[in-house]
């Protein structure tokens, strides 16, 4: 007996493992050492530590320097240079010199090497926002420029480690310098929902980990040190801040900002260290010029998934459907902007939100798509059936619209994308459509109003089983959505789903008295449908009335089918779901992709889809609010990008 429900329940996961989008939580691995792009271009001292580059001997040498190799008389020599002929190469090398002063001093004072970091960072600063004639800069990340400025951000990411590792400093505050006693002031020039002084706990450097399982690392060069930080919950009224996540981690440039003519220091000058959303801000400005900052998109995103927890989440979530209810809801990863449109994404049966995060990676690269859109993630039991799951979606969707907009104003709210996954998919195609008491019919041979229940019984019917078209939803995207069933879906496998997933009391309650007052027998009883497997099978109710609706006119409707195993159309499939159960013939658009059924929503080419559509949603958006033709229209239609399907 024992070994047959070992079986049972091997099955059971095998089953459930390869309808789902099974999601790592391991996202970053920390370095054992970060990287330096200063210690490649060094030598090294008689003593085996490094020393100036080549370029910096070339102007000690050029410049009458005959000491040792002493950090000390080199930086005495430089300093003297500074605002002489060789006033550009001076500052470079002060910079150098201060920063490998800093490291050499590091072991045995350390408040030594932080005031040498902030003299490395105050040469390259003023070295790099030198202008010409004409008060132009040259563009930091131009080969002349780029040495100077990673002297800069290096020097500046050892200064905020050395204030961070003392324990005394807290990111958002000033600081004192431990010897010359200067004061380090904090500025947040652009302050967002987010990123306020009161919200900014906990920070790490992005150089100190290696991304590990999202296929890209979205950077930029510039100027700053790039960081991730930790949202800190404050005490808020904001009815919005129960969607956001705990721990949630930020990408922020830090920049400090450093006199103009400030060659030596001046204890009385005030240094400015400034924070910037690399999402928000395009650059820092100095004197007119727009400088672009050092950024990294990814990583911050990556710290935020790498959580131990989480991984036991999805099974749990499938098995024990009547202990996760806390888990389900929706959730915000960036701050809800009543500017931009929500897309909002939903995952597929034994999965988690985190089987979105390598499109959302990309998406969020693209600064159009950062700039008009914000993405909104539903976490859900998915056990639970699809007629439960898809009641609960349009209940969440409902308050959320009403904290967002209690009055129904907002038109970026009714221009919503919802993007889904397998059994999000059709969850997504749900929204769309009213079922009338089509879905009813199917499922009963009882009206609604024969069925005998308090109110409360009769109110959760009307929940679950008659819906409308939410309004709100504007497009939808489904990705190996099973329209037409699973053959996963069969006798055994909803048969033992039935009998190892535990659903919440109100769900089992409510379909066990539909099926009791049907007059089922016995047989018909023990294979009733109960969970999320059930609803996959080719003839359910919820299918049926899948398969008998199509998305309203001004809904449109974009379908990705994933294929990889079969010889011909009849066999093609994602190793879940038939490419016929996958595809529909009413739908805008249809694009094939050579992926399994849990790796198609983390294929390039699906996200390049994705993108596709929403950056066509932003042009239709656009035309039904200014309904003006141009006049280069054709050419304009020429040039877009055509999705097209690919044989495997």
């Amino acid at each position: 007996m024992i070994g047959r429900l070992s079986t049972h329940i091997l099955c059971a996961c095998a089953v459930a493992f390869a309808l789902s989008g099974c999601t790592t939580v391991q996202f970053v691995e920390l370095r054992e050492k970060p990287p330096n792009p200063i210690l490649e271009r060094l030598t090294q001292t008689a003593y085996g530590g490094p020393g100036p580059s080549a370029q910096t001997w070339k102007f000690l040498s050029g410049s009458g320097y005959c000491g040792a190799t002493d950090f000390a008389q080199m930086l005495l020599h430089t300093r003297n240079q500074i605002g002489g002929e060789n006033h550009s190469q001076a500052l470079r090398a002060a910079a150098e010199i201060s920063y490998l002063a800093a490291q050499s001093a590091v072991k045995n004072d350390r408040g030594l090497a932080m005031e040498l970091c902030l003299d490395a960072a105050r040469y390259s600063w003023i070295r790099f926002t030198e202008t010409d004639s004409a008060g132009r800069m040259k563009d930091p990340n131009a080969a002349t420029q780029r040495e100077t400025v990673e002297i800069y951000n290096t020097s500046l990411q050892e200064l905020l480690r050395l204030a961070r590792d003392s324990g005394d400093y807290q990111l958002g505050k000033p600081m004192r310098m431990p010897i010359s006693k200067q004061l380090v002031d904090v500025d947040v020039p652009f302050p967002s929902p987010w990123i306020s002084k009161d919200q900014l706990g906990a920070f790490d450097f992005v150089s100190n980990y290696e991304l590990k399982n999202l296929r890209n690392r979205h950077t930029k060069p510039g100027v700053g040190v790039p960081i991730m930080v930790r949202r800190a919950r404050t005490i808020s009224s904001d009815p919005l801040e129960g969607y956001y996540a705990e721990g949630l981690s930020l990408p922020v440039t830090v920049v400090a900002r450093f006199a103009a003519t400030a060659w030596e220091r001046n204890n009385d000058e005030t240094v400015t260290i400034q924070l910037f959303d690399p999402r928000e801000s395009d650059g820092v400005v100095v004197n007119n010029n727009l400088l672009p900052l050092e950024s990294d998109l990814s990583t911050p995103l990556a710290w935020y998934l790498t959580d131990p927890k989480k991984k036991l989440l999805e099974t749990f979530a499938f098995f024990r459907s009547d202990r996760a209810q806390n888990l389900e809801g929706l959730h915000m990863i960036t701050p809800f902007d009543p500017d931009r449109i929500p897309v909002l994404m939903v995952h597929g049966i034994w999965s988690s939100t985190n089987t979105w995060m390598e499109m959302f990676n990309d998406l969020q690269s693209d600064p159009v798509i950062r700039d008009k859109y914000q993405f909104w993630f539903y976490q859900y039991p998915t056990g639970e059936p699809l007629t439960f799951a898809a009641a609960n979606l349009r209940d969440r969707l409902k308050e959320m619209r009403i904290k967002c907009d209690p009055h129904g104003q907002n038109e970026k709210l009714d221009q919503t994308v919802v993007v889904g996954h397998s059994m999000g998919g059709l969850m997504a195609f749900l929204l769309t459509i009213d079922s009338e008491d089509k879905l009813w019919n199917g499922l009963s041979k009882l009206p609604v109003d024969q069925i005998k229940g308090n109110q409360d019984t009769h109110n959760q019917i009307k929940r679950v089983f008659f819906f409308e078209t939410d309004r709100s939803i504007d497009r939808v995207v489904t990705i190996a959505a099973p329209f037409n069933g699973s053959g996963y879906s069969n006798t055994f496998t909803r048969w033992l789903g039935g009998s190892l997933v535990s659903l919440p009391n109100t769900t089992s309650n409510l379909s066990e008295l539909i099926f009791r007052q049907n007059n089922q027998s016995t047989w018909d009883r023990i294979f009733a449908p109960r969970t999320s497997l059930d609803s996959l099978k080719k003839n359910s109710a919820v299918l049926n009335l899948v398969n008998h609706s199509t998305t309203p006119d001004d809904v449109k409707h974009h379908n990705i089918v994933g294929v990889s195993k079969g010889q011909s159309l009849e066999n093609w499939t994602d190793g879940v779901v038939r490419f016929r159960s996958a595809s529909r013939n009413d739908v805008d658009s249809q694009v094939q992709v050579t992926a399994s059924h849990s790796d198609v929503q983390r294929h390039p080419k699906t996200i390049a889809e994705v993108r596709r559509v929403l950056m066509e949603h932003l042009e239709d958006v656009t035309q039904r609010k200014y309904p003006v033709t141009p006049v280069n229209y054709e050419m304009q239609q020429h040039r877009q990008p055509q999705s097209t399907a690919q044989t495997p």
